[in-house]
């Protein structure tokens, strides 16, 4: 199931506060009380960035789950075998994600099949690393309030090998992915993190202080349809040896193999499968396997910093061709200025021009320009037409070359500047504004 299925089959409306819910589709987040739900784009993005497989059986653990709507998301997406783990420190917003979540359950068939959502009040800071679940770890993590930089390693710490970790850190909405290689104490070199985008999140309530143990999930027969692949798979081994007949004598080589499942009754494995956690039958990765993976991740990385490398460079190559057009202009403005106003070229006057340029009548009075030129236009009035159809008509042309090439035509006073902007076919084309402007000699003198 696809992001996109995930949100046509969760329905928001049953998440949002009574008081807001006439506003349950926008995009916007909406809070009442301690209620709080982030706008549905956040939501999206977060999805897409823990990368969830459809149908897996992976752990999902939510910090600050709040109303519980990203955690059915993830519910629907990930499918009925997955394990999901919320963690509330407000009781109020508890009980109201547990009504929510079995409303949506009633109101969604094939939701009733997922069966492992725990939803804990506890403190997400305080989450004891060393007791429960915990001490596996978890595929995925989403933190739903913002945490100081300091406090992110505490929670990347709780990340299985090849684990996905997403949540804003102060300003920034960070991905945390964690390699394959399995060790008892993970360094920073384990981890490396992506900026996915800005955002701003309320911070994490950290009182009450509340030691939060997340209970692990132990084994029994009513729930290893639920186990991955790997689990399920191997006790079924074990149990048909289990059954064997055939009694497996004791040789004297201890390096072969021998049948030991057939000498422990089934009872016994009972209990012995108890003890065991989902990823006990998990075969580790070979070294072989291991740079293979690292080597396919470093190619993949050095494609997108090539990437973004010639995107950089285009984008630079076009704001130097922007920059020349625009000093070119002012340039011609400067020109008529000194030539209007009959006084010689200085700092102010090509400020003036540039303020035309680029931001209009409104900066020119920083330069003390606005009123005098206001003046000399009611003064000429009729030099300024003329003027102005003669530049209107030069438009007309400039409009009707730019329609064959990438060009931009520039007069200054007799010669004709040509620049070149882009041969690309993204180029932007700019168009110089024309504005004449006369002057008397009576304001000339004042």
């Amino acid at each position: 199931m696809s992001v996109e299925e995930g949100f046509r089959h969760v329905d928001r409306r049953i998440f949002v506060p009574r008081m807001v819910r006439d506003m349950s589709y926008a995009d916007q987040p909406l809070k009442e009380g301690n209620v709080h739900l982030s706008a549905p784009h956040i939501y999206g993005t977060v999805l897409e960035a823990l990368e969830l497989p459809p149908n897996t059986s992976m752990s999902f653990l939510n910090a600050g789950s709040g109303s519980g709507y990203l955690t059915c998301l993830a519910a629907a997406i990930l499918g009925p075998r997955s394990s999901h783990y919320c963690v509330e420190i407000q009781e109020d917003v508890v009980e109201h994600s547990k009504e929510a979540i079995a409303k949506w359950k009633a109101n969604y068939p094939p939701a009733q099949a997922i069966c492992h959502m725990d939803i804990i009040h506890g403190n997400a800071l305080e989450i004891d690393a060393d007791r429960g679940e915990s001490v596996l770890g978890f595929d995925r993590i989403y933190i739903g309030a913002s945490i100081g930089r300091h406090e992110l390693p505490q929670f990347r710490n709780l990340l299985k090998p090849g684990g996905i970790l997403v949540g804003p850190v102060e300003d920034e909405l960070v991905k945390v992915v964690r390699n394959q290689t399995p060790h008892d104490r993970p360094s920073d070199n384990d981890y490396s993190h992506h900026v996915v985008s800005g955002v701003r999140f309320a911070p994490f309530v950290s009182a009450p202080s509340i030691e939060t143990v997340i209970p692990a999930r132990i084994w029994s027969p009513s729930i290893h349809k639920y186990f991955p692949d790997s689990f399920r798979s191997s006790c079924k081994e074990v149990m048909l040896c289990s059954h064997a007949k055939y009694e497996q004598p004791i040789k004297e080589e201890p390096r072969q193999k021998v049948n030991a499942a057939s000498m422990l009754p089934r009872a016994l494995w009972m209990e012995i499968l108890s003890f065991t956690h989902r990823d006990w039958f998990k075969e580790p990765e070979s070294e072989v396997e291991i740079l293979r993976r690292r080597l396919k991740e470093e190619q993949a990385n050095a494609e997108k910093a090539n990437l973004a490398r010639l995107q950089a460079e285009t984008r630079c190559h076009l704001a130097e061709r922007e920059r020349d057009v625009y000093q070119l202009l002012a340039r011609r403005w400067k020109n008529r200025l000194s030539a209007q106003l009959g006084e010689d070229v200085n700092d102010n006057i090509e400020e003036a021009a540039a303020a035309m340029l680029l931001g209009g009548a409104e900066n020119m009075s920083i330069f003390g320009l606005f009123r005098r030129f206001h003046e000399m236009d009611q003064d000429h009035d009729d030099e300024d037409d003329s003027d102005y159809e003669d530049d209107s008509n030069e438009e007309d042309n400039m409009e009707e070359d730019s329609s064959e090439s990438n060009y931009v035509m520039i007069d200054d006073e007799d010669d004709v500047v040509r620049s070149q902007v882009s041969s690309s076919p993204s180029a932007v084309m700019i168009r110089p504004q024309v504005r004449t402007v006369s002057v008397s000699e009576q304001d000339v003198r004042t």
